[in-house]
C-alpha cells in the first residue's frame, strides 16, 4: 500500500511516494534545494544588483534561455508554477547552435550565458548534490576558442568583465590566468582547440566558439587530430557523460564558406524549415535622389524559420547580425556590400561564398554566362558553332 503524505490545514490531498522520483523526494524531506532563489533572466541581465547591462533583443533573449537552464522541472514548477515550469522545462536544450553574422554579439551572449549558469549553480545549496554527484564535487564549464590569443582576448576578458562589475559576485570567485573559480567548487575555464583534451572534468557545459574557424580537414593522419568535427564529439561525450540531461554544449559562428563547420551542424539538426527571401535597397550618398545610377545597391538575404528538429533538446538559430544584435542595422554595414558583395553576404549575413578567398567571387554571374550549358562539341568532335570564337574578343581557359 502507498504512504500518503500530507499536510493537515494545507488544502493538499497528499501525495504518494511511488508518484515521485529519488531526487525529488530528498527536496521534499530538505523542503529547498536553494541557498537563495534565482531571479530570471531579463532581471540578471539588467538588475543594478546583477549584471546591469542594457536589454538584449529577443533573439539573444532566447539563445541564452536556451543555453542557461540547468533546473530539474520539479525545481522550475517551485520557481514559475506548475504550468509554467513544464513548459520551461519542455524548453531545455542539450545542443545549441548558433549561425549568426559577425558583430552579432555572440562572443557578449556567450559571457553572459556562461554567467547565468554560474549563478543559477551557486544560488543551490550543493549544485554537486543536486545532479546526483558527491557533495561538494566539481562542476566545470568550458569555452573552447580557435587559439590562445582568441580564448583571453575574447571569452575569457568578456566574461571576467560581466563578474567584476556585478554585485551579486562580489566575494564568491576567485580569478586565475585562464579560469574563474567560483565558491561551492565550480570553475569556468577558457581554452582553444589546439591544447590537448579537457580529460577528467565534470563538465555540465562547452561553448565551441567561432567553431567555423577549427581545422576541417585531418593532415595528421590519427584519429584524434584537432578537427572541429572530432572536437565536436570529443566534448559532446564529455559533457552527455557527467550531465545526461542538463549539460550542454553551444556552437557559435559565422559561416566562412558554404558547408563548413557552422553550417553542416545547423543543416544536420533541421528536420524541417521556412525559408522567407529579404531585401533593402540601400543608397551608398542619402542626399542624391532615389535611381540615381550607381548609387544604389540591393542587399538580399535569406531568413530561416524552424519548424522540427531532427534531434530532441537541440535549438538552433539563423540570423544576419542587425536581426540580433539590437545596435546593429543593416545600414551600418553598406560600404562593405558595396565593396564586396559576396564577403559581406557572409559574414554578416550568413550566405558565404562557395569557398574561402575563390576565384571567382559570384557564382550567379559565372552562371549566367553560359548561354547554353550543353558541350561545345558535336558527336564528330566538331566544334558547335555557338562556341565559334569571336575574333574581337580576347578568350581565357581554366582547367582543373
Amino acid at each position: 500500500m502507498d504512504v500518503l503524505y500530507g499536510c493537515i490545514g494545507c488544502g493538499n490531498e497528499g501525495f504518494s511516494v511511488m508518484d515521485l522520483n529519488f531526487n525529488d523526494l530528498i527536496d521534499i524531506l530538505d523542503g529547498e534545494e536553494f541557498d537563495e532563489r534565482p531571479v530570471d533572466l531579463r532581471t540578471f541581465v539588467t538588475g543594478q544588483d546583477y549584471l546591469a547591462l542594457p536589454p538584449l533583443s529577443e533573439h539573444q533573449y532566447t539563445l541564452i534561455e536556451k543555453s542557461s537552464q540547468i533546473y530539474k522541472e520539479s525545481t522550475l514548477i517551485k520557481l514559475f508554477g506548475e504550468e509554467e515550469g513544464r513548459r520551461r522545462y519542455k524548453q531545455t536544450c542539450n545542443e545549441v547552435i548558433a549561425q549568426l553574422g559577425k558583430g552579432s554579439g555572440k562572443d557578449y551572449c556567450s559571457t553572459i550565458s556562461v554567467s547565468y549558469i554560474v549563478y543559477l549553480l551557486l544560488c543551490l545549496k550543493d549544485p554537486a548534490t543536486y545532479y546526483g554527484k558527491p557533495p561538494g564535487d566539481s562542476i566545470d564549464i568550458l569555452n573552447i576558442a580557435i587559439n590562445a590569443q582568441q580564448a583571453n582576448n575574447v571569452f575569457f576578458k568578456g566574461f571576467k568583465t560581466r563578474i567584476d562589475r556585478s554585485p551579486w559576485f562580489v566575494g564568491r570567485y576567485e580569478p586565475k590566468a585562464s579560469e574563474i573559480k567560483f565558491d561551492k567548487s565550480i570553475t569556468v575555464h577558457s581554452g582553444h582547440s589546439e591544447r590537448e583534451a579537457w580529460e577528467g572534468y565534470n563538465v555540465i557545459a562547452v561553448v565551441l566558439d567561432e567553431i567555423s574557424g577549427f581545422a576541417t580537414e585531418n593532415t595528421t593522419g590519427h584519429d584524434q587530430a584537432k578537427t572541429a568535427d572530432a572536437i565536436y564529439d570529443m566534448y559532446r561525450g564529455s559533457v552527455v557523460s557527467r550531465f545526461p540531461d542538463y549539460g550542454k554544449i553551444i556552437l557559435l559562428s559565422f559561416p566562412r564558406f558554404k558547408n563548413d563547420p557552422i553550417q553542416k551542424f545547423y543543416d544536420s539538426v533541421i528536420a524541417e524549415k521556412e525559408t522567407v527571401v529579404r531585401n533593402k535597397i540601400m543608397k551608398m550618398d542619402n542626399d542624391l535622389p532615389d535611381g540615381t545610377e550607381g548609387n544604389e545597391i540591393t542587399v538580399e538575404w535569406e531568413e530561416d524559420h524552424i519548424l522540427s528538429y531532427l534531434i530532441p533538446k537541440v535549438y538552433a538559430l539563423k540570423r544576419p547580425t542587425w536581426e540580433i544584435n539590437p545596435t546593429k542595422k543593416i545600414e551600418d554595414f553598406k560600404v562593405e556590400f558595396y565593396k564586396n558583395m559576396p564577403d559581406a553576404l557572409g559574414r554578416f549575413a550568413c550566405m558565404p561564398p562557395e569557398a574561402v578567398d575563390a576565384f571567382f567571387k559570384s557564382r550567379e554571374k559565372i552562371e549566367k554566362a553560359f548561354n547554353n550549358m550543353s558541350l561545345a562539341v558535336d558527336q564528330f568532335g566538331r566544334l558547335e558553332t555557338w562556341f565559334i570564337p569571336d575574333p574581337d574578343k580576347e578568350y581565357f581557359l581554366h582547367v582543373t
